[in-house]
């Protein structure tokens, strides 16, 4: 019965300093872009399959499901790849092509492999 109420940790964010928002301008898009991101739970990584409604020169804002929780975390460009999402009715590059700012990843592609 314990195991019922435990509480999953809450994933670690980047911090505001390493944001740094003062100096990297946010670009916010609508629909949200499909993407793999790794997210870091204290002691522990995952790959979760989420979208990125913003994000920075170095950062991703990632929102995610877990569990049948809504979540939001920032995590580092680096930790990001674009997914193909046959649902969409758009392209990546048309979505983001109008705002030419750092893309939350390289490349698209199916669900990348674990390193």
């Amino acid at each position: 019965m314990a195991a019922r109420y435990a509480k999953r940790a809450e994933p670690v964010s980047l911090t505001a300093e390493e944001l740094d928002l003062e100096h990297h301008n946010v670009t916010r898009v609508v629909p949200g872009v499909p993407v793999w991101a790794w997210i870091r739970f204290p002691g522990a990584a995952e790959l979760v399959q989420g979208e990125a409604f913003g994000w920075t020169s170095r950062a991703v804002q990632v929102t995610w499901e877990d569990a049948g929780i809504r979540r939001t975390t920032w995590v580092w460009a680096s930790a990001v790849q674009r997914r193909t999402d046959p649902v969409r009715k758009t392209s990546l590059g048309e979505r983001t092509a109008a705002n030419d700012d750092a893309a939350p990843a390289r490349s698209q592609g199916d669900r990348p492999t674990p390193r």
